[in-house]
């Protein structure tokens, strides 16, 4: 397989300026690409959510009010004037005044008319796993999207060098149709000299227009894949739809030397994809460890200073300090927690199983990319050819034809067999370009 790829086959876009036009379109699209730019948002997001994961290891601060009213509720007798007034009217005769006045019965209610409470809250965690753990989950996210970011980077690169092929390739051809359509024009005007001076018949004159009216619609149908190709390249590079885009032709043609387990073994430690799964797949790890962790107790120090009383009066009289160690335990919550875990780990072999599957999907994907590469290069190759021999057999039929010695349809026949051969000749030398930029994506390496 080596050897495949030291023949001409890979084509590159070598020459300097047109690569240097290439790698500044394809900067301006991964600045304002809008999908790219959505890509970049969500990994920002990412690590605001790491941060806020990071922030719940430190203090909460809170300050909470309440004020109440109060009516009704359970009231306790308390029969003081019963108990003390007969003490105090001894009193009174004994010391023969009135110093120990009678006192009523009193009602303690429950609920007090009017309360409140003001205070400052902080509570600080003090061991609790689910936080620690959700921190370094955070943490995995965000480096999935940071690698999500990568992995349509380059995407993007490739879908923008196939566009701009496309737009090279209609362009191209446009350019080869316009020069054609000059040498029907031509013919058209020959023959009508020649009906003129009785040399022809006008049939001749007949199938030059016909000829030349078939060509238009050919010609407009392309003028149509130039400005749809224009379109789509401006569009991936968030540009107005209706800007002109410059394309250098290939000039410069490089090898290069590398097998096809080369290259699959390229893809396998570059794509992203699995970069990716490998740290789903970490994610599933800490997912069982923290749902084995939650058999743990959570401790908590809270802390709190505020005011009580009956009125809103904010002095040394009304003040108060409490602080708390807060234990939680979850000793049994019907084997939920058993669950998870099972549920965690099932996961977890689901990763593993799709790793695999993606490994071999991407394998398939360079072969297939190889092949693409191969046989447009070998058909490169042929189209070459089959130019040459048609440009020659066109000379020299259209020697004979203006000579007198060949026919309108032979002549006709070799001008079509010449312009079919050109256009392959151009689609077939961006069909392996693209099929180039498809392989540099598949195996995440731009430098082939």
């Amino acid at each position: 397989m080596k050897s495949i790829f030291i023949l001409c086959f890979s084509l590159l876009m070598v020459h300097v300026s047109a690569q240097q036009v290439l790698d500044a379109y394809i900067k301006t699209g991964l600045e304002n690409n809008l999908a790219l730019l959505q890509h970049e948002a969500d990994y920002r997001q990412s690590l605001q959510a790491l941060k806020e994961a990071h922030s719940m290891f430190y203090p909460s601060v809170s300050i909470n009010a309440r004020y109440t009213v109060s009516e009704g509720g359970r009231v306790i007798d308390f029969p003081v004037g019963d108990l003390m007034n007969p003490v105090y009217s001894t009193l009174n005769q004994l010391t023969a005044s009135s110093m120990f006045p009678q006192v009523e019965n009193e009602e303690i209610k429950f609920l007090r008319p009017t309360e409140h409470e003001t205070k400052i809250r902080l509570v600080q965690p003090v061991f609790n796993t689910d936080v620690y753990y959700n921190a370094r989950i955070k943490k995995e996210m965000a480096a999935v999207e940071q690698i999500s970011i990568e992995q349509y980077r380059r995407e993007l690169t490739a879908e923008i060098k196939k566009a701009y092929y496309q737009v090279g390739m209609t362009g191209s051809v446009l350019e080869m149709l316009t020069e054609t359509r000059v040498l029907l024009e031509e013919n058209v005007r020959v023959n009508s000299i020649l009906v003129e001076n009785h040399k022809v018949t006008v049939d001749h004159l007949y199938r030059s227009q016909t000829e030349l009216s078939k060509f238009e619609q050919i010609l407009q149908q392309s003028k149509k894949n130039r400005a749809v190709a224009c379109a789509y390249f401006n569009f991936l590079l968030n540009r107005p739809l209706t800007d002109s885009v410059y394309v250098e032709a290939p000039l410069a043609l490089q090898d290069f030397d590398t097998g096809e387990k080369d290259f699959i073994e390229m893809a396998l430690s570059n794509r992203e994809e699995i970069r990716n799964l490998e740290q789903y797949c970490h994610m599933s790890d800490l997912a069982v460890r923290m749902n084995h962790s939650a058999k743990l107790p959570n401790l908590y120090a809270v802390a709190d200073y505020g005011f009580q009383g009956e009125e809103y009066v904010f002095n040394g009289d009304n003040d108060y300090l409490q602080a708390s160690l807060v234990l939680s335990w979850n000793l049994f919550s019907g084997w939920q927690n058993q669950a998870k875990i099972k549920q965690a780990v099932i996961a977890r072999e689901k990763l593993d199983h799709q790793l695999s599957e993606v490994k071999n999907k991407i394998s398939l994907q360079v072969i297939s990319a190889i092949r693409e590469a191969e046989a447009s290069a070998k058909g490169l190759k042929a189209a070459g050819d089959q130019v040459r021999t048609a440009r020659e057999g066109f000379r020299l039929i259209k020697r004979r034809y203006d000579e007198g010695q060949a026919s309108l349809l032979e002549f006709l026949d070799a001008r079509h067999t010449l312009t079919q051969a050109e256009e392959n000749l151009i689609i077939s030398q961006y069909t392996l370009l693209s099929n180039l930029a498809e392989l540099e994506k598949v195996t995440a390496n731009e430098t082939l």
